[in-house]
């Protein structure tokens, strides 16, 4: 006899995995990228003879910093962008569900705030249902709000954020976490994208095994 399936929130699960394999082959690409980079510039540098005393040599090597440095923004940020929209798109559903049930007559966009205020309002005070387990991950959620506002609304460009948000992520830079603001842009290196999605794909991944033992419950009361 086959093991019964659970096909609850399927397609949020699937969300988070394919997530995760598309920051592998991004980071693969880099690394890939980089090299066939540095070797252009070392096949340019060996063909015209040139040496560190050459202006040109240090021409060269400046052009391949430049578009090394440009790799973070054109694909980690994009990245986050996404991330940030499939957290906001699972908990707009997991509210719907419980919504449903509750048979509540407010919804989460019926309340006033930015997205995350909202949800972490309606969970606690319409659904009474816990948004999160701790502390520290709603603050790793509110970097990548942040962050993916950066990104999403100015390219990752700090004169064009507003005053708030360009002096959290400059207090971020100076923290040594893997952000910096390298030539007036927002730069995520991979160890801090990689530890926002880590929290945040299992702080989804909590969410739905507690909705889901939630609706057992439920459905055993019913």
């Amino acid at each position: 006899m086959l093991p019964k399936m659970d096909f609850r929130l399927l397609d949020a699960s699937l969300e988070l995995h394919a997530l995760e394999d598309h920051l592998q082959l991004i980071e693969s690409h880099m690394k890939d990228f980089q090299k066939t980079e540095r070797r252009k510039v070392e096949t340019h540098i060996r063909k015209g003879g040139l040496c560190p005393s050459d202006p040109e040599w240090h021409i060269a090597w400046q052009d391949y910093d430049n578009r090394i440095d440009e790799l973070p923004k054109f694909f980690r940020g994009p990245f986050l962008v996404i991330l940030y929209a499939v957290y906001e798109s699972i908990v707009t559903e997991i509210s719907r569900l419980i919504q449903t049930k509750q048979s509540q007559k407010i919804a989460i966009n019926d309340l006033r705030g930015d997205f995350l205020e909202r949800a972490k309002k309606y969970y606690k005070h319409i659904l009474q249902f816990e948004l999160y387990s701790e502390e520290e991950i709603w603050e790793q959620v509110k970097m990548l709000s942040e962050l993916r506002n950066a990104f999403a609304h100015s390219n990752g460009r700090l004169d064009i954020l507003n005053e708030k948000s360009k002096k959290k992520i400059e207090e971020w830079s100076q923290q040594n976490i893997g952000i910096s603001t390298d030539s007036y842009y927002v730069v995520c290196e991979e160890n801090i994208v990689a530890e926002i999605f880590g929290v945040v794909r299992g702080s989804l991944e909590d969410l739905i095994e507690r909705y889901k033992h939630w609706d057992d419950q439920y459905r055993h009361t019913c």
